[in-house]
């Protein structure tokens, strides 16, 4: 199951969702349900971990790629999807 989070940045309804490849999982930035960058990218193995410790370390790292963006950490391009 694919978790999201939204945000609005710079006039742009952004949505940072999980991507699971392979044995990892990937945060990406999409709009308009297009990929607009990739942010991070965590194991399976560390997130099941933190999970079983009490840490949810996927929530976390989305949670940052939501910040990394609001403080100009991770620019996203110019170009807008078209509705």
């Amino acid at each position: 199951m694919t978790r999201s989070k939204w945000l609005l940045h710079d006039g742009r309804a952004l949505e940072i969702r999980d991507r699971r490849v392979m044995t990892s999982l990937e945060i990406w930035v999409y709009e308009n349900d297009r990929p607009l960058g990739l942010h991070a990218t965590l194991t399976l193995r560390d997130a099941a971990a933190g999970l079983a410790a009490g840490h949810d370390i996927l929530g976390q790292a989305m949670q940052t790629a939501v910040d990394d963006l609001q403080a100009g950490r991770f620019k996203l391009g110019a170009l807008r999807a078209s509705a």
